[in-house]
């Protein structure tokens, strides 16, 4: 008799891709060669291919899945094919602001900056994270770990002194100790609310700007100010110096955006608003204390549409970019799906929710997703 456990592996790939990312973990108790299989990108029969992830949307996250051997064939504007976003179920009454992944873990900042969520979807774990004081709308968070002692930590900063109240705070939270610490940093740096860090191998990376001091009675101060990446290693706790882009952000209006290539490698996305002009560029290499790039882009367009609040990913064997975006106006949600040769193509992802007290800029944030057998200290 023919057991579940006979299945051949492009069989169990077909039945694995139809599996929403939150219950692979209930599926890898089926059997030895099933729970293997869901560690993998096992996505069907030979040459089939899927992008997996999450992307936070209308303040919901939501599983993302993109079929990246049909996304080229499929009917222009269409919302079905090779693109699918479902809402989480388990996440549905949570109203979500901020999203981060490293290592198969989720930070999420819920909306009302009350508390941080970390969670494992593949094994279905959560843990609520209070604050040591309060947590701040313009809080900027990371999440990486120590590869010393392999701890998962937290990183929570804000600085701004254009408030009535000037805020400044940056500390660290060890989700094996459970507690917070504060850190000493001396910032000659800005890193703007709205353009989260990526972590790549343990560690983050921020898009940053020389910070501007203003004095009183000053003249104005040019805004074209130094930018470059900025690392957060979080075995040493520390930020990291200045790594080279193979850019410059000359407006505080152009579009700037981080994205994971596998494990080990990071894209960067910059548009410039006055021209329009997109450009991709991947590293070669990339540590806390320096960064190499590829010597030509990945993807360039001269004459690109505006990418409002975008987030990406890139597929280096099709050669091919997702950019998830706003119309002009803010209106209307997209996926920008770019390729060569001039390819371009549109799915629409319907009409932006907001709230009239919203004060943040709308987004939504993608990241990729591997599953993770990493425990979440519950202590």
């Amino acid at each position: 008799m023919t057991t579940i456990s006979d299945l051949s592996r492009d069989l169990i790939g077909e039945i694995l891709c139809k599996v929403p990312i939150t219950c692979v973990g209930k599926v890898r108790c089926t059997c030895k060669r099933w729970n293997a299989s869901t560690r993998h990108r096992i996505v069907g029969k030979a040459g089939a291919r899927q992008f997996m992830g999450f992307l936070m949307m209308d303040y919901k996250v939501c599983s993302l899945r993109i079929d990246l051997n049909g996304i080229l064939n499929d009917e222009e504007g269409s919302v079905v094919g090779p693109i699918s976003i479902k809402s989480i179920d388990k996440l549905n009454k949570i109203e979500i602001s901020k999203v981060f992944h490293c290592d198969g873990l989720l930070l999420c900042a819920t909306k009302d900056n009350t508390s941080l969520l970390v969670w494992n979807p593949y094994l279905g774990q959560t843990k609520w994270i209070e604050p040591q004081k309060a947590y701040h709308r313009l809080d900027r968070y990371a999440l990486g770990y120590d590869k010393n002692k392999k701890s998962y930590k937290i990183l929570r900063f804000v600085d701004n002194d254009y408030l009535p109240t000037s805020l400044f705070e940056f500390e660290i939270y060890d989700m094996n100790s459970s507690l917070w610490r504060a850190l000493d940093v001396t910032p000659d740096w800005d890193i703007e609310f709205n353009r989260p860090g990526l972590t790549v191998k343990g560690n983050t990376y921020f898009f940053a700007k020389q910070k501007i001091i203003f004095e009183e009675g000053a003249d104005d101060v040019d805004g074209d100010v130094d930018d470059f990446l900025l690392s957060f290693d979080f075995t040493k706790e520390r930020f990291g110096p200045r790594l080279l882009v193979p850019f410059h952000s000359y407006l505080h209006e152009d579009t700037v955006a981080l994205s994971s290539v596998g494990e080990d490698k990071l894209a960067a996305l910059y548009q410039c608003m006055d021209l329009n002009a997109m450009e991709i560029w991947v590293t070669t290499k990339i540590e806390p204390n320096t960064v190499s790039w590829s010597k030509l882009y990945f993807l360039a367009v001269n004459n690109m549409i505006p990418l409002i609040g975008a987030s990406f990913f890139i597929d280096e064997e099709e050669k091919l970019a997702v950019v998830f975006t706003l119309d002009t106006l803010g209106h209307y949600k997209r996926a920008c799906i770019i390729g060569e040769k001039e390819y371009f193509k549109q799915v629409h992802l319907g009409v932006v929710v907001v709230n009239s007290g919203d004060k943040d800029p709308y987004s939504f944030p993608v990241c990729s997703y591997m599953p993770s057998l990493v425990q979440i200290n519950q202590g």
